[in-house]
């Protein structure tokens, strides 16, 4: 009898299997990349980082010997980070000059002429809603000197996909030191809309880092994102954002949501706090359905996250605290914005989360030297700031949808009078008023003298 031929499974690519219940793709590589993981969970999340850094000066050196040895992610980050510099993985060495100006909302500017040049050029956008094109540049084409780290929680897995890979990456045209980038399962290349699964890495990452200057953010496309795949902004900024000190009011009758807006900030705002990892679940979700919503009605909108004192709804417009004593905790800032069709290039300086938190980028040695409080608000009153009755109207939408009730419902019929109009009825009804009154303060003021001096000649 012959001998029959025995064909081992695996010999090449077109064979091979895996011994798992899943199947692998034959191109997959467990060591793809030499970047380390960080492992973390639940029990290492800190809540206050006030009462966290008391505890630690308490101790005093008797912390635990587990706790020693597992490198602190804020640690890590830098390390990792410097150490790419040896493979060139940034644009430019960051040589950044900076300077608060006199103003009501103690804002901080950045000299950062290098990002203006030589950062990648943004990408034309149309919607805030666009297929990821695997044509353009996406993360999925970083090299391996510029992964610094993926993530893994042990207790309660970021993804239920196995071959999902969360990574922290350089941004190789940073801000600041430590600036790198959050690309959540970069393997499913999934365009730049913020997901639930995103939204509990920014979570998650804001409750590891022990350092109130860190922050996390967020750009929708039209809001000044440059790359159509799900990406966040991890970095710091040595000056605390005025936003934190500022007084909010209640999201109507939403509990634990809050609302900011002008003249108390500079840009409206709905805000969230986690004042309890009980809420955890919940404070993710609101941010999710704020989003989401912003998203399906084709709102562009950025998100800062950052380490706040309680929120008030009372007292003073703004409240510092300058002793050192309040709660620090993880709070976020939506702010729905004008959609900016297209890709701008750099000018004086493009207002996307940071900016619009306070925290501001010139790429240019005259407007850095020149800028005033105004002219940044005139900036960001005709380039992202929505108008109060849209931003009014928003807020009704956004209270039905985190509480569940169909949209529309809390809103006053008032509110609904041009609802019913097309664009050109719109456009006709404007042109119909005899004169309107812009929103920029400079030109408001112009507009004033210019008025009183027509009335002085008559």
């Amino acid at each position: 009898m012959p001998m029959r031929k025995i064909v081992m499974l695996g010999a090449n690519a077109r064979t091979q299997r895996s011994v798992s219940s899943i199947q692998l793709p034959a191109e997959y590589s467990p060591s793809a990349s030499s970047a380390p993981y960080f492992n973390y969970s639940p029990d290492d999340f800190i809540l206050d980082l006030r009462s966290h850094q008391s505890d630690e000066i308490y101790e005093n050196g008797n912390s635990n010997h587990e706790k020693d040895e597992k490198k602190a992610l804020k640690e890590l980050l830098h390390e990792r980070w410097e150490n790419a510099k040896q493979y060139n993985a940034f644009n430019y060495p960051l040589n950044c000059m900076y300077r608060c100006l006199d103003g009501k909302y103690d804002l901080s500017m950045q000299l950062n002429i290098e990002r203006g040049e030589l950062r990648r050029k943004p990408m034309h956008f149309k919607n805030i809603k666009e297929p990821f094109n695997h044509l353009r540049f996406n993360f999925a084409k970083l090299h391996d000197h510029e992964i610094l780290f993926y993530l893994k929680c042990d207790t309660d897995p970021i993804s239920n996909d196995l071959l999902d890979r969360h990574l922290v990456a350089v941004n190789a045209s940073p801000l600041e030191r430590d600036h790198s980038l959050i690309v959540p399962s970069v393997n499913k290349c999934s365009p730049q809309v913020l997901t639930l699964q995103a939204v509990r890495i920014a979570v998650d990452l804001m409750l590891l880092v022990d350092d109130d200057m860190f922050h996390i953010l967020f750009n929708s496309l039209l809001g000044q994102a440059s790359v159509n795949h799900l990406h966040l902004h991890a970095m710091y900024w040595p000056y605390d954002s005025d936003l934190i000190n500022r007084k909010c009011e209640p999201l109507h009758d939403v509990p634990n949501v809050y609302v900011i807006r002008p003249p108390v900030w500079i840009c409206p705002a709905i805000v969230f706090q986690l004042d309890s990892l009980d809420n955890y679940e919940q404070f993710k979700m609101n941010i999710y359905k704020c989003v989401e919503h912003l998203t399906e009605s084709n709102q562009a909108h950025n998100l800062f996250l950052a380490r706040a004192q309680p929120i008030r709804t009372t007292g003073a417009e703004k409240e510092e605290d300058r002793r050192g004593e309040r709660p620090q905790l993880v709070t976020c800032y939506v702010f729905p914005r004008m959609n900016m069709i297209g890709a701008k290039p750099p000018s004086n300086f493009n207002p996307a989360a940071n900016e619009l938190a306070g925290n501001l980028t010139s790429y240019t040695i005259r407007f850095f030297e020149s800028a005033n409080e105004q002219s940044v608000i005139r900036i960001i009153e005709e380039e992202a700031s929505l108008d109060d009755d849209t931003f009014r109207s928003l807020c009704f939408d956004l209270a039905d949808v985190l509480i569940g009730r169909s949209v529309g419902t809390s809103r006053p019929q008032d509110l609904d009078t041009l609802a019913g109009l097309t664009s050109p009825e719109i456009d006709e009804l404007r042109d119909s008023f005899q004169s309107f009154m812009p929103r920029s303060p400079s030109i408001r003021h112009r507009s004033s003298t210019r008025a009183q001096s027509d009335e002085g000649s008559k």
